[in-house]
């Protein structure tokens, strides 16, 4: 069981999934995990870090998973939410240092877990590497179809599908779109010449507005992008 310090900050979902994930580990175990927040736009897990001395479970927020090394600007190619296990992945292929940065995009809480007490447990533990082998084949089949689907789109399209993400990841409208052109360039898989034009033509079709440079949508313009988007497929 988990220890009621922590326990008692979790909701009902993360204290369920927790409970099953965990329920093969002695008291000791438990002993070395710690609860743990970060703001919004900073570093969780950094790329070269040769520790990889922690695996974290996000139970609330949202990652940026950033790939340092691909080219002159770091390549943000997924978002994860909660619940979700990080840094366990070194461990399985046994790599020497960090393979990805991972930055809080927003406010977020993670259970930190020492990671040689976490691979000895989960070595030993059929149920909990079960549970974390079928996470992960979720993770690679959901990146698959989105590699499919978006190799077939547009920029228009990409970009449409980028801010409905947005969109759907919003607490409250109007919605401040963070990432800078670069960012969402690297997101799109084109330059920012392309972006810039394609930004330019969604602004003429009302389906944002923008604001010093920055893309601002309201709750209108979110489900206008959703319909655009609906018709097109």
């Amino acid at each position: 069981m988990l220890p009621s310090k922590i326990s008692r900050a979790l909701t009902e979902p993360q204290r369920a999934f927790l409970d099953a994930f965990f329920a093969g580990c002695d008291e000791h175990f438990f002993s070395g995990i710690s609860l743990r927040t970060l703001p919004a736009n900073r570093t969780l897990i950094g790329t070269d870090d040769a520790s990889c001395a922690y695996v974290y479970i996000l139970l609330n927020g949202r990652l940026q998973a950033i790939e340092e090394r691909v080219g002159d600007e770091p390549y943000r190619f997924a978002e994860l939410s909660a619940i979700e296990i990080v840094g366990d992945f070194e461990l399985f292929t046994k790599a020497d240092s960090r393979i990805v940065t991972l930055t809080t995009l927003t406010p977020s809480r993670f259970l930190s877990i020492p990671s040689a007490d976490y691979i000895a447990w989960i070595r030993q533990d059929a149920n909990a590497l079960f549970i974390r082998t079928q996470i992960l084949i979720r993770q690679l089949v959901a990146q698959t179809r989105f590699e499919r689907q978006n190799f077939f789109l547009d920029n228009r399209t990409r970009l449409l599908y980028f801010l409905l993400g947005e969109c759907n990841a919003a607490t409250a409208f109007p919605l401040r779109i963070q990432f800078t052109r670069q960012e969402i360039s690297s997101k799109l898989g084109c330059s920012i010449r392309t972006t810039n034009r394609v930004i330019a033509s969604l602004q003429n079709d009302g389906l944002f507005t923008l604001k010093h440079g920055k893309i601002w949508i309201s709750s209108a313009q979110s489900r206008q992008i959703q319909e655009r988007l609906q018709t097109l497929t």
